[in-house]
């Protein structure tokens, strides 16, 4: 059954994006099953998905170009050579003891034996605060709490008794995200590549915004993505929102991203250089940071990493990987 599903997910996900390139005027438009003989092609030559295809623009590359691509087959080919085997952080919350030094906000754990009692205690204490699944990935089931929607309340102490959640802080961001989208907290997502034996490079700097009302700042959810110059900070192109559509600006507050700096931004390199030192093994990481008016905040530790958002900024990897014993 599981296979089917897999098969059934292939064939819409090839019928969705071929259909999505045959309507652009960018890509010459065209018949939908010309493009779809081209991405089967992809799959078997590169193991690049449909949406790998669409992602990173194989359509304006070429041969030599694509091979540089860490495609979504070859992800899982790579992954636990770059420390996902022998990554003992598995879940949320092994995660957040093992960086403890790193996490500011307070937070708790609740499952089944957990009451209603327990929430609001915690709410009384701090106001607000996120509920997210500890299984849980792209925000799904992330929930916001206050102290006075009993609803929502209820709602997790129902969620809780299916399965764990961590309900945590409410994080804010410094001035400077938050101008850029007020409704989510807006992270950097740092990725992290190191050999057996020495330093971890950063390969991407990426800020995830989420968009006018969201929760949550997810590729996934609707959010945009914006790749930042490693060397300096600042953002060097427009950004992208899953569909692949460019935005200069962010679509709900507009205010203009290329050219936008992130803030401490030698702070935040030292930052995530201390975070690769804790658990060397973990040699393909994925760091989520808030940066907030009082420094910084591990959100997440991604172990591996994701292959699509920053490859999707022309940054492929593939490359630099295989020659990384």
């Amino acid at each position: 059954m599981q296979l089917l599903k897999r098969i059934k997910q292939a064939c819409c996900e090839l019928r969705d994006q071929s259909s999505n390139l045959a309507s652009q005027p960018l890509t010459g438009g065209g018949s939908r099953l010309i493009w779809e003989a081209k991405m089967l092609w992809n799959m078997l030559k590169y193991g690049a998905r449909p949406i790998d295809y669409v992602r990173f623009e194989f359509h304006r590359k070429s041969a030599r170009e694509k091979n540089r691509y860490l495609t979504i087959l070859r992800y899982f080919k790579m992954k636990d050579r770059f420390g996902a085997a022998e990554t003992p952080i598995n879940g949320k919350v092994n995660e957040y003891k093992t960086y403890a030094d790193f996490i500011k906000r307070d937070y708790l754990i609740l499952d089944a034996t957990s009451s209603a009692d327990t929430i609001e205690n915690f709410l009384k204490k701090h106001k607000s605060a996120i509920a997210k699944p500890v299984s849980g990935e792209q925000g799904i089931g992330v929930m916001k709490l206050s102290e006075d929607n009993k609803d929502t309340i209820r709602e997790l102490a129902s969620a809780i008794k299916e399965k764990p959640f961590i309900l945590e802080e409410t994080v804010m961001n410094c001035e400077e995200l938050k101008d850029v989208n007020s409704s989510s907290l807006n992270t950097v997502r740092v990725t992290t590549l190191a050999p057996r034996e020495g330093e971890a490079e950063v390969i991407s700097v990426i800020l995830r915004a989420g968009i006018p009302g969201s929760q949550v700042d997810n590729w996934g959810a609707g959010g945009v993505g914006y790749n930042f110059d490693i060397e300096t900070g600042i953002c060097n192109m427009p950004g992208k929102d899953k569909q692949n559509r460019p935005y200069i600006f962010h679509p709900g507050s507009h205010v203009k991203m290329i050219g936008f700096e992130l803030p401490r931004y030698k702070e935040l390199i030292s930052y995530v250089r201390k975070l690769t030192k804790v658990y060397p093994k973990a040699r393909y990481v994925g760091w989520d940071i808030a940066i907030t008016p009082e420094g910084f905040d591990l959100i997440e530790m991604n172990c591996p990493a994701g292959h699509d958002m920053f490859q999707s900024f022309d940054n492929p990897i593939y490359d630099r990987m295989k020659k990384i014993k």
